[in-house]
């Protein structure tokens, strides 16, 4: 018996079942669907890696090739404009070229006769260009921030590998006036001093971009026109009054030539308006012009209204009389024995320049006795003499928007001897600066209303849209009863028999405080008997005031060196101006006429009578009856706009940048206070 799984195989079965069409296609149909299984696989890896490539890390695989193609080189944004407040423009931005080369495309053997094209035109040396234009660079500055004759002159010459970027150039269309304010921004646009550096930030736009490609070894290859726009900073409107400005800068300016220089003197000015805390004006002598800042040395860029600061001598005094009646310790018709010029402090003598005897406290401060002032501190003692001179702001920053400023010094009362209580009365011993001294005479000023010293007025954004406006801060310190009762005390500074007398104004009254201090030797270390710092401190019209103007001269020269000797005529004349063009109503008559020869057009001479007052003269391009001559600044560049309007005495607007296409008003004229409005527009 033969068991099933020993039974031979058919060789003719197998052979039918192998040769079987139906088992064929079946094994077709398997190999079929597992080739289709796996392309459609092998698809599927490719397709989601290419949507992981372009959706899932595109942004960062595109940042990837940007990165290893292209070459960027940040160029400087286009600042915002600084106005005053009038809206005249203080420091603006125009669109300038700057000249860039590829050396690469030049090549060695036409670089030295592409370089004495350059040169040519440029006034650059040669042999150093020539060198530069050598190289195996791809990307090479030329000249940067060229006037438009020369970018005109570059662009006919038609170099290969020469180009033409515009870049934006800070430019500051009054040269000097202002500067020591507004300050200056560098070749990078970053602002470096005053309001260019203090918002910077809000200042500066975004940065533009020229962009290139990158060979395999990452060099640049720049190529002309790829370009990325940047956005304007904010503009801002500053508090400072162009006018009033330009009037305190020329009278400092002729003050500052009778200083004795060979000592470093100088002279500084704050106009203050005390109802708002507005700056109106800040200025020094000697000064610079921003335009050309790298030319000045650094000394003459300070800020000295802020950040020198000196003993202010006999102008703390009305604080003083004003803490004393505001806290009882004295009564306003109370007087005082002067001991004819000589009063012992323990060890220690106070002088008064001149012997006086019983003085009230008005007259205590028309003569500036020194005596009575040290006699009121007594009464009052260290801790309120303190705290009344820190409640009008000394030994602490005002607080303006400008860097630098220093705090001064106020000693703490338990640092204070009896003789030091003294000095302070009257001045010594402590230290302020110039636009801290205007602030706390505006409390006087402002009916015993101290105000934050306000600069900047009001933000806008780069379409003029406004953005912030910064309102008026203020604290009351004084009572207002009081601080018009010392107000009219310092009427009598300014009138005969005061230390004043020539900062005195015809048809205004002026309430002020001079101050005389003696400086110390820096090698004894004691007050030197020839060095001074004079001042004077005076507001006007004393009734309702509308100005407080500080004067500091530091080393007077000549044989005068009283505040209200030295001081008081710069007062006297940047005031006069002011009131004028501020349109002050006078608050007292002329106290005398002048007669004055007139010749007719017929030769005869006549008699005219006139006040002494004096007047301010025009505004360059003023005409007859108060109007200006507007010109026609159709085609002209933004740089050449600004001069017109210089020469013209006209303020003006600028929107948009390139060549002028539309003013209002039109040519003609015009009244003198008109803010013409004038549209940019680029070329092409």
């Amino acid at each position: 018996m033969k068991l099933p799984f020993l039974r031979a195989k058919d060789p003719d079965k197998e052979k039918r079942r192998r040769d079987d069409p139906r088992r064929a296609r079946r094994w077709l149909v398997v190999r079929m669907v597992l080739g289709a299984l796996l392309v459609f696989g092998l698809f599927s890896v490719i397709i989601w890696r290419a949507y992981s490539l372009q959706v899932v890390d595109g942004k960062r695989m595109r940042e990837m090739a940007e990165q290893q193609y292209l070459k960027q080189i940040q160029l400087p944004p286009r600042r915002g404009t600084i106005y005053d407040r009038h809206g005249a423009p203080l420091a603006v931005s125009v669109d300038v070229d700057s000249v860039y080369a590829n050396p690469r495309m030049i090549g060695a053997k036409k670089a030295p006769e592409v370089a004495a094209r350059l040169a040519a035109v440029l006034e650059l040396d040669k042999w150093a260009l020539t060198k530069q234009l050598s190289s195996k660079r791809y990307f090479t500055w030329v000249a940067r921030r060229i006037d438009p004759q020369r970018a005109k002159a570059i662009k006919a010459l038609k170099i290969r590998g020469v180009f033409l970027t515009p870049e934006s150039r800070r430019f500051y269309p009054n040269q000097g006036l202002g500067g020591v304010v507004v300050g200056f921004a560098g070749l990078d646009a970053k602002g470096l001093e005053g309001v260019e550096l203090r918002f910077n930030e809000r200042l500066r736009g975004t940065k533009k971009r020229l962009k290139g490609l990158r060979d395999a070894l990452g060099r640049p290859v720049l190529t002309h026109g790829h370009q990325q726009a940047a956005n304007g900073g904010h503009e801002l409107v500053l508090s400072i009054d162009k006018f009033i400005q330009h009037e305190t800068e020329a009278a400092l300016a002729d003050a500052y030539e009778t200083v004795d220089k060979e000592r470093g003197g100088w002279v500084t000015a704050v106009v203050l308006d005390p109802r708002s805390g507005d700056v109106l004006a800040m200025a020094n002598a000697p000064s610079y012009d921003p335009n050309r800042y790298a030319q000045f040395k650094p000394e003459l860029r300070r800020n000295r209204a802020i950040s020198d600061a000196f003993e202010p001598g006999s102008t703390i005094k009305p604080f003083t009389v004003a803490g004393a009646l505001q806290l009882g310790h004295i009564r306003a018709d109370q007087s005082f024995d002067c001991e004819k010029g000589r009063f012992k402090v323990g060890r220690y003598w106070i002088h008064d320049s001149k012997p006086h005897g019983d003085l009230d406290v008005k007259a205590c401060l028309q003569k500036s006795s020194n005596i009575c002032l040290s006699k009121i501190a007594m009464q009052m003692g260290k801790g309120a003499l303190y705290k009344t001179l820190a409640g009008f702001g000394f030994g602490r920053a005002s607080g303006v928007e400008l860097p630098g400023e220093r705090a001064g010094k106020l000693r703490r009362p338990r640092r204070v001897s009896d003789v030091g209580l003294a000095n302070m009365s009257f001045g010594h011993g402590m230290t302020t600066t110039v636009l801290q001294l205007a602030r706390a005479f505006g409390a006087i000023a402002n009916d015993g209303v101290l105000m934050r010293p306000r600069l900047l007025l009001r933000v806008r954004g780069p379409l003029g849209e406004t953005k912030r406006e910064i309102k008026p801060r203020g604290a009351r310190v004084l009572s207002s009863g009081v601080a018009r009762t010392v107000r009219d005390m310092l009427v009598s500074v300014t009138q005969p028999g005061g230390t004043a007398v020539e900062a005195a104004l015809e048809r205004y009254t002026v309430a002020g405080k001079t101050g005389t201090a003696q400086k110390v030797d820096p090698v004894t270390g004691t007050y030197a008997k020839d060095r001074w710092v004079a001042s004077f401190v005076g507001l006007a019209p004393a009734s309702r005031p509308r100005l407080v103007i500080a004067v500091v001269v530091n080393e007077p020269g000549g044989d005068k060196h009283y505040g209200g000797e030295v001081a008081g005529p710069i007062f006297k004349r940047i005031a006069a101006k002011a009131l004028r063009y501020l349109g002050v109503r006078p608050d007292r008559e002329p106290s005398k006429k002048k007669t004055v020869a007139v010749t007719s057009v017929a030769g005869a001479i006549g008699t005219a009578a006139t006040s002494d007052f004096d007047p301010a003269p025009p505004l360059p391009g003023e005409r007859p009856g108060g109007q200006v001559l507007v010109p026609d600044f159709t085609g002209l560049s933004v740089v050449e706009a600004l001069e017109a309007a210089r020469r013209a005495g006209l303020r003006l607007r600028i929107d948009g940048h390139g060549q002028a296409v539309a003013q209002s008003p039109g040519p003609g004229p015009t009244a003198a206070n008109t803010v013409a409005r004038v549209r940019f527009r680029p070329p092409g």
